[in-house]
């Protein structure tokens, strides 16, 4: 044999041994080794990956602990809702007229505008959705004709289909103000987002000024403690107010060395915004409003309601592929409160979370030490098994939605891909590959989802870590690593992996 064959041999050889070195007996090893590691040595860490292809389990550290897994609880919420409402679903937002229209233009009566829980109302974020001035300004055309010139009544947001509650029990006050806790009635818009414009002192520790609002929150005021921080350090300001409070406290810094700095803060009540802004543009567009602006949460008693008009959503598959990869926590809690208007005719978070529990037990998930906050994961008290994350993730696969569903999570790797995982695995087998939902909360960092290894096989996996020390993206370094590995798993190692 002459030197280059043997050359290649000896490559491949390499090569081989290298791919089936990759054992369980090496994660075992690997694993012990972080979980003695600074970041990991008092925290819990559970972990899970299986071959799905054939059952076997690669990867088992204390699969059975049941750990509060952040948004990764995004994939369970969003996953019930495209089997149980299908990828097709779309949300309709009706705007109607409660009483006659006479000849000459004059609705007596109210307008309203029936919340119907859509979370892209009034957003740019998912495609086919208008954005706020844009949406609005259609529901101004349709009823300009209808030949309504003028309004007697009120604008009513009419908020009835979900129960008053805003947001879930368990959330923390420090995350209300901020736009990630946003309240969850039956008409959002825009997000139930704003954002707070700063400018900043010139030196650190200076105090800052606040130079508004975009959009306008009629009401709203601050309370300011923000300073100014180092250049570069980014948004360390935190918003505190409660739904339904237009009195805000703000407290953190903004970083020095630009002109403004602008932070996202939740809407105090989405609605009532909704219908200010709208009778707003009706009145600057020749329409007349002799009311005003207000909501209910009963519905609007009437014989007479006409429709005018109506926004219908883009597919809920549209709607979830940007709820996993952006980690919107609004548009989870506003699935979990539409399952149970679906289901039993009114929307409310605690049935539509034991609807989601009795959904994961039909599909054959094991759910002891299952515990469900809230659809987002924003509760530190949410609990889930990686045992139980993985045995559902395997469950959809057989699901008609599957590919809809592996297609909301973030893609590893790829540059275009929404999502935090951009740069993850780059130069392996893992990027452009291995589909990942990650969780992030205090003390908290979880990541679950899917990848194949060498030989096409179907890995997946759960990592959740809690009460870990240090910055979060040392657990990202450890969970990345054990990624690459099951991505490198060569399919003739498994006997050795077996043994």
């Amino acid at each position: 044999m002459g030197l280059t064959k043997w050359l290649t041999v000896i490559v491949l050889f390499t090569i081989f041994a290298s791919f089936s070195q990759v054992k369980s007996a090496d994660f075992k090893r690997l694993i012990q080794q972080y979980k003695n590691s600074k970041a990991l040595e008092n925290s819990q860490w559970a972990l899970l990956a299986i071959d799905a292809d054939n059952g076997q389990i690669i990867i088992d550290h204390q699969s059975k602990f049941a750990l509060a897994p952040a948004s990764c609880q995004k994939l369970i919420t969003t996953g019930v809702a495209l089997k149980l409402l299908g990828a097709d679903f779309r949300f309709k937002t009706q705007i109607l007229a409660d009483g006659k229209i006479t000849r000459d233009g004059m609705l007596n009566g109210n307008l309203i505008i029936k919340g119907n829980g859509d979370p892209t109302l009034g957003s740019n974020i998912v495609k086919g959705s208008l954005p706020l001035d844009s949406l609005m300004l259609s529901w101004l055309q349709d009823i300009k004709q209808k030949g309504i010139r003028t309004i007697t009544g009120n604008i009513i947001a009419d908020l009835s289909l979900f129960e008053p509650k805003p947001v879930p029990d368990d959330w923390m006050w420090v995350d209300l103000g901020n736009y990630y806790g946003a309240s969850s009635p039956a008409l959002t818009i825009h997000d139930n987002l704003y954002y707070l414009i700063f400018r900043p002192g010139i030196k650190e520790a200076e105090p800052t000024q606040i130079l508004g609002t975009r959009p306008v929150i009629p009401g709203l005021i601050f309370e300011n403690h923000v300073l100014t921080g180092a250049k570069g350090s980014g948004d360390n300001a935190y918003i505190f107010c409660a739904p339904g409070q237009f009195k805000a406290s703000v407290f953190g810094t903004i970083p020095a060395g630009v002109d403004s700095f602008k932070i996202k803060g939740s809407i105090p009540d989405p609605a009532l915004f909704a219908v200010q802004r709208f009778l707003t543009i009706l009145m600057n567009n020749g329409i007349t409003v002799k009311g005003k602006a207000v909501t209910t949460t009963s519905p609007v008693p009437s014989d007479n309601q006409i429709l005018l008009t109506e926004s219908i959503s883009p597919p809920l598959k549209d709607i979830i592929e940007q709820t996993n990869k952006r980690s919107i926590n609004l548009y989870c809690e506003l699935l979990v409160k539409t399952l149970s208007v679906v289901r039993n005719g009114k929307g409310n978070t605690s049935q539509g979370l034991e609807i989601i529990e009795q959904t994961l037990k039909e599909m054959g998930v094991n759910t002891n030490g299952l515990h469900l906050s809230d659809g987002s994961g924003l509760a530190p008290t949410n609990a889930i098994t990686p045992r139980a994350m993985v045995e559902f993730l395997n469950a959809m696969r057989n699901e008609t939605c599957f590919e809809d569903y592996l297609n909301s999570i973030s893609l590893a790797g790829d540059p275009n891909d929404v999502g935090y995982f951009k740069k993850w695995g780059l130069g392996t087998p893992l990027a452009r590959n291995a589909r990942i939902k990650s969780g992030l909360i205090e003390g908290i960092r979880s990541h679950s989802g899917y990848l194949k290894d060498q030989n096409g096989h179907w890995i997946i996996f759960s990592f959740i870590a809690n009460h870990f020390k240090g910055h979060y993206t040392q657990i990202d370094k450890i969970h990345e690593k054990l990624l690459i590995l099951l991505s490198e798993r060569f399919a003739k190692g498994r006997k050795n992996n077996e043994n």
